[in-house]
């Protein structure tokens, strides 16, 4: 079965050559039966304003130094690309973003989004920034919500085919966003607060303001978001799906991995056990719903 995966931090992983992935490779991605990969460009909380815009242009020689090195990898802006490079063998790698300070409250960066086909943009990480206020941050008021400049760029991001990613992003800035926002909203990588009260998972009216939107939630597959614990099984990411599906509708569901950004025990060890993954998911949901889980609910918004 097809596979798109909306998130991993694989690029963190190659931007110098002494670090390496340990759960995406060619091979890893050409086992699993991956239709798309989301690259995520990260840039660490501790970088802002103009260092910022230099490390993402920095990262996106990664992504291009990467794509360059690989065999199977093609680039891919959308659903029309995705389903070429499958045509010819491929598989696609799509940029999405993962903390935007790079934008340095200066719209002239916001070309730096659509020149690259940048379709999912993560407005902050695990720190402040020039838009908002992340979820996991301690000592600071969770309904705060987006900055001028971060209610600027929900509204810009209107008129482009780039999805608002409200993974990390705190509850205050997550209404502020649904009510300027008029897209489907994407959380890339997360999981269900109901199940495991940690901040970074989305509660059930998140859940559904996010399935009414006709967005999509990338199930992630971190311990500490599913049980809290050390050790990720195929039931536990399950038990997330469910609930998903149970509050967000059929529609809702997607994979957020967040493959080499994860240090946990994984029953699923990397990229090319997936099919492990989607042959668990038949035998609980059926293949048409498993589909839609593993590849077309995200394929419809592309």
């Amino acid at each position: 079965m097809n596979i798109i995966d909306l998130h991993c931090d694989t690029l963190d992983k190659l931007k110098n050559d002494s670090t390496k992935s340990k759960h995406i490779t060619d091979e890893f991605l050409k086992a699993g039966g991956y239709a798309a990969q989301c690259f995520a460009i990260y840039t660490p909380p501790k970088i802002k304003g103009y260092k910022a815009t230099l490390y993402f242009k920095e990262q996106l020689k990664t992504f291009d130094k990467m794509l360059k090195e690989s065999h199977i990898l093609e680039t891919a802006k959308d659903r029309f690309d995705i389903e070429n490079n499958l045509k010819t063998g491929k598989i696609s790698a799509m940029i999405s973003v993962e903390n935007s300070e790079f934008l340095n409250e200066n719209i002239e960066n916001f070309s730096l989004i659509g020149n690259r086909g940048v379709r999912f943009l993560g407005f902050v990480h695990n720190g402040e920034n020039c838009l908002g206020y992340p979820c996991c941050e301690e000592n600071f008021d969770n309904m705060l919500p987006l900055k001028e400049f971060g209610k600027t760029v929900a509204e810009m991001l209107n008129g482009t085919s780039t999805y608002a990613d409200v993974s990390h992003l705190n509850y205050g800035g997550f209404l502020s966003l649904s009510e300027i926002y008029k897209k489907p909203i994407v959380a890339t990588h997360s999981g269900c607060y109901e199940l495991c009260r940690n901040k970074r998972n989305l509660t059930d009216e998140q859940i559904k303001i996010i399935g009414n939107s006709g967005g999509v939630v990338g199930t992630v597959f971190y311990s500490l978001f599913l049980n809290g614990g050390n050790i990720t099984e195929i039931d536990h990411i399950i038990r997330h799906i469910k609930h998903l599906i149970n509050v967000g509708g059929e529609e809702i569901v997607a994979i957020g991995s967040d493959f080499d950004g994860i240090d946990c025990v994984l029953q699923i060890k990397n990229a090319s056990e997936m099919q492990n993954f989607s042959g668990k998911l038949i035998k609980e949901f059926g293949y048409n719903l498993s589909e839609k889980i593993c590849y077309k609910n995200v394929l419809r918004l592309l």
